[in-house]
């Protein structure tokens, strides 16, 4: 009796597998999914095409990726990101700026680096609508977590993870968004509510003034130049104890750590990114 149970366990595992290759591998999933599609469905690996590249502030374009046959998109949540790999060789990664909800294009913002390594460049300068570009992903390793309230900090660039999710956040959300000045500030229309604070106009900004319009338990989203968050990580403990901060540190090269959660005051740090 002792050595009937397990062979009939490998019994039916073994006819498990059969009935998965038989659906999977002999008939192929075209009642699941799409016949040609699975793996670039699967959101890892896809081929795109440039559908336009639109400027959105002096040195800032957007660029629009759609799939080649018109088909929906992988499904992302704010604070993701794609990873292009440029007609050079050259392999740069993006947050995702638009709406989440819309599946027929995927939209990130690129700001001209003259003297970075290239990657803004190429894009500013040769891509053209109608290229097909290989993207990888989206990859979710900036979560958006939920949270009764929200303070977001975007400096420049950093605005494009935190859009979505302060667009997400709703009425539950406040965001401070920071720059050279309104012509270098990209997506103003589309943050109607925001606190817009360009250094032009208002001078350095002062990190614990503004982490100090966060209220108790809230959780902090912070983007911007590495100075920028330092200062916010320094000044959360003081003037917000109670709060989480959430980073994502971004420069022209790039590592890829893991994202890690810390609670009380101290940060949440994602991976940099190519602005």
């Amino acid at each position: 009796m002792g050595t009937q149970v397990p062979a009939r366990g490998f019994q039916m595992i073994g006819t498990a597998v059969d009935v998965c290759r038989s659906i999977f591998v002999a008939h192929r999933p075209a009642s699941l999914l799409p016949h040609s599609k699975v793996l670039w469905h699967s959101g890892f690996n896809r081929r795109l095409v440039v559908a336009a590249i639109r400027r959105k502030a002096v040195d800032v374009v957007t660029v629009i990726l759609v799939d080649p046959d018109g088909d929906p998109l992988p499904a992302w949540l704010p604070g993701a990101h794609l990873e292009l790999s440029l007609p050079s060789g050259r392999r740069r990664q993006y947050s995702l700026c638009g709406d989440p909800r819309d599946r027929s294009a995927y939209r990130i913002a690129v700001r001209l680096m003259p003297h970075g390594n290239g990657g803004s460049i190429e894009i500013h300068e040769s891509l053209r609508s109608g290229d097909a570009l290989r993207v990888h992903g989206p990859r979710h390793t900036f979560p958006f977590i939920d949270a009764e309230e929200y303070l977001f900090v975007a400096g420049g660039m950093g605005i494009t993870p935190l859009l979505p999710m302060a667009q997400a956040a709703g009425r539950r959300g406040n965001l401070v968004y920071i720059g050279r000045s309104r012509e270098s500030m990209p997506f103003l229309d589309r943050v109607p509510g925001a606190v817009i604070r360009p250094d032009d106009e208002f001078g350095t900004p002062d990190m614990e003034e503004i982490l100090a319009r966060a209220n108790p338990h809230a959780a902090v989203y912070v983007c911007g130049p590495t100075p920028m968050q330092e200062a916010a990580a320094r000044a959360l403990p003081r003037v917000n104890p109670t709060c989480t901060l959430h980073l994502e540190r971004y420069s022209a090269t790039r590592a890829t750590p893991p994202s890690e959660a810390v609670p009380s005051g101290r940060s949440i740090e994602k991976a940099p990114h190519h602005r």
